[in-house]
């Protein structure tokens, strides 16, 4: 027979598990509903904009398929950017930059509720989805509207932007697929000059990807040493006897590019241009002492540059280095480079010229006469030389206007005391007429053409000659 404090023992432990265990439910519970609200919490911080309100495009790029088939229409990504606005960062500072980044992101909100969905890219970009209604230009209403002053510490500032539109289609590519093609057309936008408003199309990706084929193959060609240089003789007008180089850079035609116009462009809007200087300028100071070691008779080499090098405060320090390693007189190297067609480069510009030239060096700008500032450096007395376009070469004897045009810069040239050089030089009417101009030096096809390093030296070198 059981006895009561037994029994009593035995209740009082079922009671205490019972209570243990109520416990454990309690505090899993509270575990969960913290853990809830911490997911939550964690949630809206990955996906939320603290500056602007507004959900960023990770929750668009997360919840992509889900929205799209929620909204049941046809959409349009729209992709803003507000134009300059980098400029109210670095002159306002960015306690007031981000001021205004607010009040835009809440008028662009009032906007877009409660039919659109509005999310921030980053910065001063934002992309909107829009459900299409009949004809509804919900591009002009962002315009105008967003056009309208803010009020940002009792400044008024009025600010425009630029947007690319693509229309999803009804089976609607992947999230990145879109946003890349809305913000392609941004960019067009963009380059049109701002303030503006482009639709995606095809013929706006082919573009695109031509552009990235050039990038590629250009990238490509940096790494496996694919570009060399010719080296195109410039004569004495008059005696025609060798007194100069230009060298020209080349690639292999196992890539298909053109030079030097359109990879050079690629070039220097994709950050590569600065590699092909150094390889041009290495290269061809190399080569120049190797003339002159077998003895080619040249007086100069004139090396072809980017535009872009003015900004580049390395780049004389590299000229110099390679220049004592080749043991070459500065006044033996002509730096030359296409006039700048920006004004606002102008300074910049003035201020490199006149570093190379108190170093010793040789200025030419190439196609002179083509750029905004020709007259300008002229009164700046920042030219040594000056190289008259092609174009206004052919032709020479019978056409009026270019025999005046080509008068009046040898007569500029001898105002200035600046040599002349003329490109493009192919007939021997063409000679004739420059010759009776008393241009001094030339070069064209009607003297020689490019050729490569070894060519050259077997055509010119006075020891080839002499073992000949």
């Amino acid at each position: 027979m059981t006895t009561f404090p037994v029994l009593f023992m035995q209740n009082s432990l079922v009671i205490a598990l019972l209570a243990a265990l109520l416990v454990v439910l309690i505090l899993h519970a509270g575990v969960s509903i913290y853990r809830g609200r911490t997911l939550r919490r964690y949630r809206r911080m990955l996906y939320r904009d603290d500056l602007t309100g507004l959900d960023k495009t990770t929750y668009l790029e997360q919840y992509f398929t889900d929205i799209l088939v929620g909204i049941d229409h046809d959409v349009e990504m729209h992709y803003i950017n507000i134009d300059n606005f980098k400029n109210y960062n670095d002159l306002l500072g960015h306690q007031f930059a981000d001021a205004l980044l607010k009040q835009f992101a809440q008028r662009l909100h009032a906007l877009s509720a409660p039919y659109f969905h509005i999310y921030r890219a980053h910065s001063d970009q934002f992309v909107l989805l829009y459900p299409k209604y009949d004809d509804y230009d919900i591009g002009s209403v962002l315009h105008e509207r967003l056009g309208e002053p803010f009020n940002v510490e009792n400044q008024s500032i009025t600010l425009t932007v630029s947007i690319g539109r693509y229309d999803i289609p009804s089976t609607p590519p992947t999230f990145y697929e879109c946003l890349l093609k809305s913000e392609l057309a941004l960019q067009e936008a963009k380059k049109r000059g701002k303030d503006t408003f482009f639709v995606y199309d095809d013929s706006l990706k082919r573009r695109n990807e031509d552009a990235f084929k050039m990038f590629t193959s250009i990238k490509r060609a940096l790494e496996e040493e694919q570009f060399y240089l010719e080296f195109q003789p410039i004569v004495h007008v008059k005696s025609q006897r060798l007194t100069g180089v230009e060298s020209l850079i080349r690639i292999h035609d196992k890539y298909q590019l053109h030079f030097p116009l359109d990879v050079i462009a690629y070039a220097e809007k994709y950050n590569m241009i600065e590699d092909i200087d150094r390889f041009v300028v290495e290269t061809s100071l190399l080569a120049y002492k190797r003339f002159k070691e077998a003895e080619v008779p040249l007086e100069f080499i004139s090396v072809n540059i980017s535009s872009q090098e003015i900004h580049n405060e390395k780049f004389i320090e590299f000229l110099e280095s390679q220049r004592v390693l080749n043991d070459l007189r500065p006044g033996e190297i002509v730096i030359e480079f296409t006039e700048t067609n920006r004004l606002e480069n102008l300074d910049a510009e003035t201020r490199f010229i006149k570093a190379l030239r108190d170093a010793g060096y040789k200025v030419a700008i190439d196609d002179f006469g083509t750029g905004y500032s020709s007259m300008l450096r002229l009164s700046n007395n920042t030219l040594d030389r000056i190289k008259i376009d092609r174009t206004f070469i052919k032709d020479l004897a019978d056409n009026e206007m270019n025999l005046s045009l080509v008068k009046s810069m040898v007569h500029l040239s001898e105002i200035f005391d600046l040599s002349l050089v003329v490109e493009g030089v192919e007939k021997e009417s063409d000679y004739e007429s420059i010759r009776a101009l008393d241009i001094e030096y030339a070069q064209g096809y009607y003297f020689n053409k490019p050729m490569r390093a070894e060519a050259l030296v077997k055509t010119f070198s006075k020891k080839e000659k002499g073992k000949a």
